[in-house]
Protein backbone atom coordinates (compact mmCIF):
# COMPACT_ATOMS: atom_id res chain seq x y z
CA UNK A 1 0.00 0.00 0.00
CA UNK A 2 1.14 3.32 -0.88
CA UNK A 3 2.12 5.90 2.25
CA UNK A 4 1.03 8.68 -0.01
CA UNK A 5 -2.74 9.16 1.11
CA UNK A 6 -1.78 8.34 4.77
CA UNK A 7 1.19 10.95 5.20
CA UNK A 8 -1.60 13.37 3.46
CA UNK A 9 -3.94 12.49 6.25
CA UNK A 10 -0.99 13.04 8.90
CA UNK A 11 -0.65 16.42 7.22
CA UNK A 12 -4.31 17.16 7.70
CA UNK A 13 -4.50 15.61 11.49
CA UNK A 14 -1.27 18.51 12.29
CA UNK A 15 -2.89 20.86 10.33
CA UNK A 16 -5.92 20.52 12.16
CA UNK A 17 -4.24 20.28 16.02
CA UNK A 18 -2.41 23.52 14.85
CA UNK A 19 -5.80 25.02 13.82
CA UNK A 20 -7.38 24.26 17.25
CA UNK A 21 -4.19 25.62 19.20
CA UNK A 22 -4.30 28.65 17.15
CA UNK A 23 -7.97 28.78 18.00
CA UNK A 24 -7.80 28.46 21.63
CA UNK A 25 -4.43 30.64 21.83
CA UNK A 26 -6.48 33.19 20.27
CA UNK A 27 -9.68 33.25 22.29
CA UNK A 28 -7.69 32.87 25.48
CA UNK A 29 -4.78 34.99 24.50
CA UNK A 30 -2.20 31.81 25.69
CA UNK A 31 1.13 33.09 24.10
CA UNK A 32 2.81 29.73 24.27
CA UNK A 33 -0.18 28.13 23.26
CA UNK A 34 0.18 30.16 19.74
CA UNK A 35 3.91 29.29 19.23
CA UNK A 36 3.26 25.65 19.92
CA UNK A 37 0.25 25.74 17.17
CA UNK A 38 2.29 26.90 14.98
CA UNK A 39 5.15 24.54 15.08
CA UNK A 40 2.68 22.08 14.66
CA UNK A 41 1.29 23.52 11.87
CA UNK A 42 4.61 23.95 10.44
CA UNK A 43 5.63 19.79 11.24
CA UNK A 44 2.83 19.21 8.95
CA UNK A 45 4.82 20.72 6.00
CA UNK A 46 6.72 17.36 6.24
CA UNK A 47 4.22 14.81 5.75
CA UNK A 48 2.63 17.14 3.22
CA UNK A 49 5.83 17.17 0.94
CA UNK A 50 6.55 13.64 1.07
CA UNK A 51 3.49 12.82 0.38
CA UNK A 52 3.35 14.95 -2.70
CA UNK A 53 6.85 13.54 -3.59
CA UNK A 54 5.30 10.15 -3.27
CA UNK A 55 2.61 11.26 -5.73
CA UNK A 56 4.90 12.61 -8.42
CA UNK A 57 7.12 9.59 -8.66
CA UNK A 58 4.02 7.31 -8.98
CA UNK A 59 2.26 9.75 -11.67
CA UNK A 60 5.60 10.91 -13.50
CA UNK A 61 4.00 14.23 -12.96
CA UNK A 62 4.35 16.78 -10.39
CA UNK A 63 1.29 17.36 -7.97
CA UNK A 64 -0.77 19.71 -10.48
CA UNK A 65 -3.45 17.66 -12.35
CA UNK A 66 -7.28 17.26 -10.98
CA UNK A 67 -8.84 19.12 -8.24
CA UNK A 68 -7.09 16.89 -5.78
CA UNK A 69 -3.71 17.34 -6.71
CA UNK A 70 -4.24 21.81 -7.16
CA UNK A 71 -6.49 22.08 -3.94
CA UNK A 72 -3.52 20.48 -2.08
CA UNK A 73 -0.31 22.04 -3.55
CA UNK A 74 -2.46 25.32 -2.82
CA UNK A 75 -2.73 24.25 0.90
CA UNK A 76 0.96 23.47 0.89
CA UNK A 77 2.06 26.93 -0.79
CA UNK A 78 -0.18 28.38 1.83
CA UNK A 79 1.33 26.80 5.02
CA UNK A 80 4.79 27.21 3.66
CA UNK A 81 4.58 31.07 2.92
CA UNK A 82 2.79 31.15 6.43
CA UNK A 83 6.10 30.20 8.02
CA UNK A 84 8.02 32.34 5.72
CA UNK A 85 5.89 35.11 6.81
CA UNK A 86 6.65 34.32 10.32
CA UNK A 87 10.62 34.02 9.73
CA UNK A 88 10.51 37.30 8.35
CA UNK A 89 8.90 38.76 11.10
CA UNK A 90 7.73 36.70 14.62
CA UNK A 91 4.61 38.68 15.46
CA UNK A 92 2.79 37.56 12.05
CA UNK A 93 2.73 34.39 14.31
CA UNK A 94 -0.76 36.18 15.77
CA UNK A 95 -2.67 35.59 11.86
CA UNK A 96 -2.40 31.55 12.69
CA UNK A 97 -6.45 31.17 13.47
CA UNK A 98 -7.10 33.04 10.10
CA UNK A 99 -4.31 30.88 8.08
CA UNK A 100 -4.89 27.75 9.48
CA UNK A 101 -8.69 26.63 9.69
CA UNK A 102 -8.94 27.89 6.36
CA UNK A 103 -5.68 25.72 4.99
CA UNK A 104 -7.78 22.73 6.41
CA UNK A 105 -10.86 23.62 4.99
CA UNK A 106 -9.24 23.47 1.35
CA UNK A 107 -7.13 20.28 1.82
CA UNK A 108 -9.98 18.57 3.65
CA UNK A 109 -12.26 19.37 0.75
CA UNK A 110 -9.24 18.24 -1.46
CA UNK A 111 -9.06 14.97 0.56
CA UNK A 112 -12.40 14.34 0.02
CA UNK A 113 -12.15 14.24 -3.31
CA UNK A 114 -11.34 11.35 -5.85
CA UNK A 115 -7.22 11.08 -5.49
CA UNK A 116 -7.13 8.38 -9.36
CA UNK A 117 -3.59 9.73 -10.94
CA UNK A 118 -4.80 12.17 -14.00
CA UNK A 119 -2.05 11.59 -17.39
CA UNK A 120 -0.36 14.31 -19.22
CA UNK A 121 0.00 13.37 -22.86
CA UNK A 122 3.46 14.25 -24.65
CA UNK A 123 1.99 16.68 -26.39
CA UNK A 124 1.12 18.85 -23.70
CA UNK A 125 3.83 18.09 -21.19
CA UNK A 126 6.13 20.88 -21.86
CA UNK A 127 8.34 23.69 -19.84
CA UNK A 128 5.81 25.73 -20.77
CA UNK A 129 3.12 24.14 -18.44
CA UNK A 130 5.30 23.58 -15.54
CA UNK A 131 5.99 27.43 -15.52
CA UNK A 132 2.36 27.99 -15.92
CA UNK A 133 1.55 25.95 -12.36
CA UNK A 134 4.49 27.04 -11.04
CA UNK A 135 3.44 30.93 -10.89
CA UNK A 136 0.14 29.83 -10.75
CA UNK A 137 0.42 28.27 -7.51
CA UNK A 138 2.50 31.55 -6.59
CA UNK A 139 0.07 33.66 -7.40
CA UNK A 140 -2.77 31.84 -5.78
CA UNK A 141 -0.66 32.32 -2.25
CA UNK A 142 0.04 35.73 -2.35
CA UNK A 143 -3.05 36.67 -3.00
CA UNK A 144 -4.49 33.89 -0.30
CA UNK A 145 -2.02 35.81 2.50
CA UNK A 146 -3.04 39.55 0.97
CA UNK A 147 -6.52 38.02 2.16
CA UNK A 148 -6.33 36.81 5.20
CA UNK A 149 -4.17 40.03 6.52
CA UNK A 150 -6.86 41.96 5.08
CA UNK A 151 -9.25 39.58 7.68
CA UNK A 152 -6.55 40.72 10.37
CA UNK A 153 -6.86 44.43 10.17
CA UNK A 154 -10.44 44.87 9.61
CA UNK A 155 -10.81 42.73 13.03
CA UNK A 156 -8.04 44.37 14.70
CA UNK A 157 -9.81 47.88 13.58
CA UNK A 158 -12.95 46.56 15.07
CA UNK A 159 -11.84 45.39 18.57
CA UNK A 160 -9.21 48.27 18.77
CA UNK A 161 -6.62 45.74 19.31
CA UNK A 162 -3.28 47.78 18.81
CA UNK A 163 -0.04 48.27 19.04
CA UNK A 164 -1.02 51.12 21.08
CA UNK A 165 -3.94 50.62 22.67
CA UNK A 166 -4.56 46.39 22.37
CA UNK A 167 -3.59 43.91 24.89
CA UNK A 168 -4.85 40.78 22.80
CA UNK A 169 -2.28 38.62 20.49
CA UNK A 170 -3.08 40.51 17.44
CA UNK A 171 -1.87 43.97 19.33
CA UNK A 172 1.92 42.54 18.79
CA UNK A 173 1.62 42.74 15.04
CA UNK A 174 2.83 45.88 13.19
CA UNK A 175 0.77 48.92 12.84
CA UNK A 176 -2.45 49.01 10.84
CA UNK A 177 -0.45 51.19 8.59
CA UNK A 178 2.68 48.57 8.20
CA UNK A 179 -0.10 45.79 7.79
CA UNK A 180 -1.90 47.88 5.07
CA UNK A 181 1.23 48.08 3.11
CA UNK A 182 2.05 44.57 3.57
CA UNK A 183 -1.21 43.64 2.16
CA UNK A 184 -0.76 45.63 -0.81
CA UNK A 185 2.89 44.38 -1.70
CA UNK A 186 1.47 40.65 -1.35
CA UNK A 187 -1.42 41.83 -3.93
CA UNK A 188 0.82 43.82 -5.85
CA UNK A 189 3.66 40.57 -6.64
CA UNK A 190 0.47 38.30 -6.85
CA UNK A 191 -0.93 40.03 -9.33
CA UNK A 192 2.78 39.93 -11.32
CA UNK A 193 2.98 36.12 -11.24
CA UNK A 194 -0.84 35.88 -11.99
CA UNK A 195 0.20 37.86 -15.01
CA UNK A 196 3.14 35.87 -15.91
CA UNK A 197 0.79 32.90 -15.26
CA UNK A 198 -1.75 33.85 -17.95
CA UNK A 199 1.32 34.72 -20.64
CA UNK A 200 3.25 31.26 -20.13
CA UNK A 201 -0.64 29.76 -20.29
CA UNK A 202 -1.04 30.99 -23.66
CA UNK A 203 2.28 30.35 -24.69
CA UNK A 204 1.47 26.54 -23.46
CA UNK A 205 -2.02 26.54 -25.32
CA UNK A 206 -0.58 27.58 -28.73
CA UNK A 207 1.83 24.52 -28.48
CA UNK A 208 -0.51 22.10 -27.25
CA UNK A 209 -3.95 23.20 -28.95
CA UNK A 210 -2.61 25.52 -31.84
CA UNK A 211 -4.15 28.88 -30.50
CA UNK A 212 -3.32 31.15 -27.44
CA UNK A 213 -6.77 32.25 -26.70
CA UNK A 214 -10.11 30.82 -27.46
CA UNK A 215 -11.62 32.13 -24.16
CA UNK A 216 -12.19 28.52 -22.47
CA UNK A 217 -13.94 29.19 -19.18
CA UNK A 218 -10.42 28.65 -17.46
CA UNK A 219 -9.37 31.63 -19.13
CA UNK A 220 -11.93 33.54 -19.30
CA UNK A 221 -12.57 33.66 -15.23
CA UNK A 222 -8.60 34.04 -15.36
CA UNK A 223 -8.75 37.23 -17.30
CA UNK A 224 -11.66 38.39 -15.07
CA UNK A 225 -9.45 37.76 -12.12
CA UNK A 226 -6.46 39.71 -13.48
CA UNK A 227 -8.96 42.53 -13.93
CA UNK A 228 -10.36 42.16 -10.30
CA UNK A 229 -6.76 42.55 -8.95
CA UNK A 230 -5.69 45.67 -11.47
CA UNK A 231 -8.95 47.47 -10.23
CA UNK A 232 -7.11 47.27 -6.89
CA UNK A 233 -4.25 48.48 -7.83
CA UNK A 234 -5.47 50.76 -9.98
CA UNK A 235 -7.79 52.30 -6.78
CA UNK A 236 -4.63 52.29 -4.75
CA UNK A 237 -1.50 54.14 -7.19
CA UNK A 238 -4.25 56.55 -8.37
CA UNK A 239 -6.92 56.88 -6.08
CA UNK A 240 -4.93 56.12 -2.63
CA UNK A 241 -7.66 53.94 -1.42
CA UNK A 242 -5.59 52.54 1.66
CA UNK A 243 -7.22 51.28 5.18
CA UNK A 244 -10.61 49.86 5.30
CA UNK A 245 -11.73 50.29 2.06
CA UNK A 246 -8.00 48.66 0.22
CA UNK A 247 -8.28 45.96 3.30
CA UNK A 248 -12.43 44.87 2.28
CA UNK A 249 -11.38 45.00 -1.15
CA UNK A 250 -8.85 42.54 -0.55
CA UNK A 251 -10.74 40.19 1.74
CA UNK A 252 -13.93 40.86 -1.42
CA UNK A 253 -11.60 39.83 -4.18
CA UNK A 254 -10.49 36.12 -2.51
CA UNK A 255 -13.88 33.97 -3.54
CA UNK A 256 -12.85 35.36 -7.05
CA UNK A 257 -9.73 33.61 -6.81
CA UNK A 258 -11.52 30.31 -5.48
CA UNK A 259 -14.04 30.11 -7.87
CA UNK A 260 -11.55 30.88 -10.64
CA UNK A 261 -9.59 27.46 -8.93
CA UNK A 262 -12.73 25.68 -7.62
CA UNK A 263 -15.93 26.82 -8.97
CA UNK A 264 -15.00 27.01 -12.64
CA UNK A 265 -13.93 23.27 -13.49
CA UNK A 266 -16.86 22.03 -11.32
CA UNK A 267 -19.44 24.20 -13.15
CA UNK A 268 -18.58 24.87 -16.48
CA UNK A 269 -17.45 22.31 -19.07
CA UNK A 270 -13.98 23.43 -20.54
CA UNK A 271 -11.27 22.17 -22.46
CA UNK A 272 -9.44 22.66 -18.90
CA UNK A 273 -11.71 20.31 -17.18
CA UNK A 274 -9.86 16.73 -18.02
CA UNK A 275 -7.01 18.55 -15.83
CA UNK A 276 -8.38 20.59 -12.83
CA UNK A 277 -11.95 17.96 -12.45
CA UNK A 278 -12.81 16.21 -9.57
Amino acid sequence: MSLEIPLMWAAVVLYVIGSIGFVIAAVFRLKRVLSLAFWISMAGIVPHIISDILRWIQTGHGPYLGFYESVSSFALFSVIAFGLLVLWRRSYKAIGPFVMPLVFLLLGAAMLAPKSAVKITSTLASLWLTIHVIFAQLSYTSLFIAFVLGITWLVREKNGDTPKKGKGLLAKLPDQIVLDDTIFRFIAIGFIFWTIMIVSGAIWANQAWGRYWGWDAIETWSLITWLVYAVYLHLRLTMHWKGRKAAIYAVAAMPVVLFSLIGVPILFHSIHAAYLKL
